[in-house]
């Protein structure tokens, strides 16, 4: 393995740049995800899995299997979450998407550390600094043949941390109408916690 440290505000190109330029170009992403959340002060972890899938520039759908029927999103206007366990849709009219992609295209452009791992054929960048929301790290792995994402994760200034790991990418030309839309499921409420 080779470790390299860099400062991207004295280098011209991010590190991130074959990913960003390949996510630019994708006009529709999928693939499968394992999310594992962290909480610093109680050291519970939380695992979840399913479905992804991301349009550019800020469109996204996360369709849990597990656990089943949970969801969050964002569909252009409005960032929501699906939540089965209370029959809930929660609705977040002014919060950033906070996607994927919409989180590696503001750290490539910070003044953050940079730590470059190359192992074989994957590369992990990992930038610590201010990248707003409270978050103060994060960590980007993709495949340098390709270009294709299969790590993001984030820590926030308390310590708690949530990582994805990603697999079955698929590029798409186009993407199925109505796909990123908020689906509210039947007996659920619409839930806009701005208004409580």
């Amino acid at each position: 393995m080779l470790y390299i440290v860099l400062y991207s505000s004295i280098i011209a190109v991010s590190p991130l740049e074959p990913l960003l330029e390949k996510m630019q170009n994708a006009i529709f992403m999928t693939g499968s995800f394992s999310q594992t959340d962290i909480w610093a002060l109680t050291l519970e972890e939380e695992i979840s899995s399913g479905l992804m899938y991301i349009a550019h520039p800020d469109l996204f759908l996360l369709k849990y299997t597990d656990p089943q029927g949970a969801g969050t999103g964002y569909d252009g206007s409005c960032f929501f979450t699906i939540e089965p366990d209370i029959r809930q849709v929660m609705i977040y009219p002014g919060r950033e998407p906070g996607n994927f992609l919409h989180m590696i295209e503001k750290c490539a452009d910070s003044s953050a550390a940079e730590t470059i791992e190359y192992n074989n054929d994957s590369l992990f960048v990992l930038l610590e600094g201010d990248f707003g929301e409270g978050i103060v790290r994060m960590e980007v792995g993709f495949t340098a043949s390709d270009s294709l994402p299969f790590l993001f994760g984030t820590t926030d200034v308390n310590g708690n941390s949530t990582s994805y790991r990603m697999w079955n990418i698929e590029i798409e030309s186009s993407f199925p109408e109505g796909i990123f839309d908020m689906v509210v499921p039947d007996g659920y409420t619409v839930i806009n916690p701005g208004e409580i």
